[in-house]
């Protein structure tokens, strides 16, 4: 059985600005389906405002459709 976490939404920016690190792991664990992220509707908007920032788009290394793609995996799973 999974473990129910709740990923902040400063762990979801910094996995699609780094290259690898914890952030990007957990997230990945999340889409395999090693965690159950739990996620508020605060939490939901806060992240969708957050990475639509023109600063966290510049230092994000995907395009904004593989943004989306990866986001929207990662409330499929929520």
């Amino acid at each position: 059985m999974a473990d129910t976490i709740v990923i902040d939404t400063s762990v979801i920016v910094s996995a699609l600005i780094g290259k690898r690190g914890g952030s990007r792991e957990i997230i990945r664990q999340c889409l395999e389906g090693k965690h159950k992220p739990l996620i508020s509707n605060a939490l939901f908007q806060e992240c969708e405002d957050v990475v639509k920032r023109k600063k966290i788009q510049d230092a994000c290394p995907l395009t904004k459709n593989e943004t989306r793609a990866l986001l929207n995996a990662y409330y499929s799973v929520c």
